[in-house]
């Protein structure tokens, strides 16, 4: 379990780069960078899949592409879109509450999927972590926004924890029923099947909004545009191929209930490079929900699993 451990933490550190890299591309909104990102996954992954080729390697049958493609619909479109509209229409602070919410139901939707230990022994740490996120959001949730915007953002919001909560859980389960396929392999061909999706997207974007998309700042040379190219390799290659590619690795090593409760590092190391680049402490209030998060995580660690679930992951 401990390799698991190290892998998911490793991801959760790369994940946590989302809630910064963006802030170096403020001439670009929140579905730009979701382009980006995404373009550069999905491109990356096609040179992975070439080169794998040509070592004879990566040829899988159409069920798999088709699980891929699945798979990529739900995290690439319906999972980072739905995000990126919630936080246009809803309180940023209060889609992070309710994102940050994921591991309790990550944790309870995969122990209900496969039994691996009581649902009593999640309550306590899903507790802890609620509290924690409403601690460390309480200050910024009493702005006030359009009712029937902020309804929007909402439901879009729980669409997004419903398929990201969704897709951990059937990933892991994916990836424990077919260990013949790579980490590295399935990671990529999730790539590849996302650039189907945002090749749709575009096309969509294309048609019915090309009046108000500038061209000129995606093809004029500026420090803006640089910073734009940057910040999507970053988001594309190492929190989409090299996060995935960890996460697929920590998930044949850790029961779902406890790689749920995990993913709560995101939003800790989130913050931690946040205040880096600020160069300043967290406020108090961060700092007691921070440690309640971690104390949650700690006690999943000690949660007794089902002797079956076990012998599963040794």
């Amino acid at each position: 379990m401990l390799i698991g451990i190290s892998y998911a933490l490793a991801a959760c550190l790369i994940w946590g780069l989302i809630f910064v890299v963006p802030g170096f591309m403020p001439e670009f909104n929140a579905i730009e960078i979701a382009f980006g990102r995404y373009l550069v996954y999905g491109s990356i992954s096609t040179l992975f899949l070439l080169k794998s080729r040509l070592n004879h390697h990566g040829s899988y049958p159409l069920k798999i592409w088709l699980k891929a493609t699945h798979f990529s619909l739900m995290a690439t479109v319906v999972y980072y879109i739905s995000l990126v509209l919630a936080l246009r229409y809803a309180n940023p602070a209060i889609c992070a509450l309710i994102l940050g919410v994921s591991p309790i139901t990550i944790a309870f939707y995969g122990n209900w999927k496969q039994r691996e230990c009581s649902f009593k022994h999640l309550i306590l740490p899903s507790v802890l972590i609620l509290v924690g996120l409403l601690i460390m959001n309480a200050p910024h949730l009493m702005n006030n926004e359009a009712a029937s915007e902020y309804a929007l953002g909402l439901l879009l919001c729980l669409i997004s924890l419903l398929a990201w909560s969704w897709y951990v859980v059937a990933n892991a389960k994916f990836i424990k029923d077919h260990p013949h396929i790579p980490s590295n392999e399935w990671s990529t061909l999730i790539g590849v099947t996302s650039l189907i999706w945002i090749g749709l997207l575009g096309l969509f974007f294309g048609i019915f909004y090309s009046d108000s998309i500038d061209m000129t700042k995606y093809i004029t040379i500026s420090p803006e545009l640089m910073n734009f190219i940057y910040g999507s390799l970053a988001l594309g290659v190492l929190c989409s191929w090299l996060g995935a590619f960890l996460w697929n690795k920590a998930s044949p090593h850790l029961p779902v209930a406890i790689a749920g409760q995990l993913t709560i590092f995101e939003t800790v190391f989130g913050l931690c490079f946040v205040y880096l680049l600020k160069q300043e402490l967290p406020p108090i209030m961060e700092c007691l929900g921070i440690t309640l998060l971690l104390t949650a995580v700690g006690y999943g660690m000690t949660i007794p699993m089902e002797r079956e679930s076990i012998e599963t992951h040794s």
